[in-house]
């Protein structure tokens, strides 16, 4: 136990100093102020703004309604676009790519007849929960102009959760927590052990009591204590897309410890700040793009299963699935051993490397 604690110890020494030393570093803290402002960018695109004028809705119809629901271009200038759905398993698919889901009655024709208010379901996104009642007075007064009669568009509990075959803007959410961490661990960690080589410090290092394995176990430390301090903002922006937050912090954890590891590789393998540059497009191009791609439906079956094997897959897909309204068992099974193993390999080689370096 009390070798256990010392080795703690020493590993929670050199995180802090690695800490410290990063914050002093002005191109540590130049892809900081990067990465935040990447983050916030992305993040606001993704969502709906105030001034977003488009309302991309998905129509089913329960009957043989003679309205013909066509795009149209509002007084206030918003924009009305519409997609049919043959059945309510359709209608929920299309929905995770849609802004308004309506259901119109089988009785429309009638209720449009008598011209008295009409009464239309509405179903938005699960991210969308929180603006149920100012939701409801804005597509009320949408359809209200669109029909030019009193329409009522009530959504309640209406509130659809993103199926895991069909994550839409939430599957975006969620590569925007992966990519923050990945990014923000390829871009400040590698310097960890670089800065270390450049000063002679790794040898004084290497000759105290702190061993290879402890030496990067701090670094490690030191490189999620970053990662969570600054690409943590992501998963929170993010946090109304998710709906698991379990498998969010799981995913989450196993993407910083994947690319801090890969990152302190590299700055093993490197000798110049310039390197770390000219490594960074191979590195993104491999380790992170596939993983946005992996469901593109136009990839060849032979190209899915090969990015279906990547860490950047696994990863991205497990945080998936907290954005998610279920869980794929047997997918879930394989990517998680996919990122384990990675996770093993990427440190078993940076500390091999270490090993290396002080013979």
């Amino acid at each position: 136990m009390t070798k256990i604690i010392d080795a703690l110890n020493i590993g929670w020494t050199i995180a802090l100093k690695d800490v410290r030393d990063a914050f002093k570093n002005k191109g540590t803290r130049t892809n900081i102020l990067v990465l935040v402002g990447m983050v916030v960018f992305f993040y606001w695109m993704s969502t709906l703004r105030p001034f977003d004028k488009s309302v991309d809705v998905v129509l089913l119809d329960e009957g043989t309604s003679s309205q013909q629901f066509e795009a149209a271009k509002l007084e206030d200038g918003s924009e009305l676009t519409f997609r049919q759905a043959s059945s309510f398993a359709e209608f929920e698919q299309e929905m995770a790519y849609q802004d308004l889901g309506i259901v119109v009655p089988g009785n429309f024709d009638q209720l449009t007849a008598s011209g008295e208010e009409i009464s239309l379901a509405g179903y938005i996104h699960w991210a969308q929960r929180g603006q149920v009642a100012d939701l409801e007075n804005k597509y009320s007064a949408m359809f209200s102009e669109l029909l030019g009669m009193p329409v009522n568009v009530e959504i309640g509990d209406n509130i659809l959760l993103p199926p895991v075959d069909a994550l839409g803007m939430a599957s975006t959410a969620a590569f925007h927590v992966f990519f923050a961490a990945a990014f923000m661990a390829l871009t400040v960690v590698p310097f960890l052990i670089l800065e270390e080589r450049q000063s002679k410090t790794m040898e004084a290092l290497l000759v105290s009591p702190a061993s290879p394995g402890l030496v990067v176990f701090g670094k490690a430390i030191a490189g999620l204590i970053l990662v969570i301090a600054i690409a943590g903002l992501s998963l929170a922006l993010n946090g109304i897309y998710i709906i698991q937050w379990g498998w969010a912090v799981v995913g989450y954890l196993l993407t910083a410890f994947f690319f801090i590891g890969f990152a302190l590789l590299l700055g093993s393998m490197i000798r110049s700040p310039q390197q770390v540059t000219l490594w960074m497009l191979p590195v993104v191009f491999v380790f992170i793009v596939p993983g946005f791609f992996v469901d593109e439906p136009n990839l060849t079956p032979a190209a899915k299963s090969v990015i279906a094997w990547l860490p950047s897959t696994a990863l991205n897909r497990i945080l998936g699935f907290s954005v998610s309204d279920g869980v794929d068992r047997s997918m879930l099974a394989f990517n998680l051993a996919i990122a384990a193993i990675s996770i093993l390999v990427v440190y078993a080689l940076v500390i091999w490397q270490i090993r290396r370096s002080d013979r």
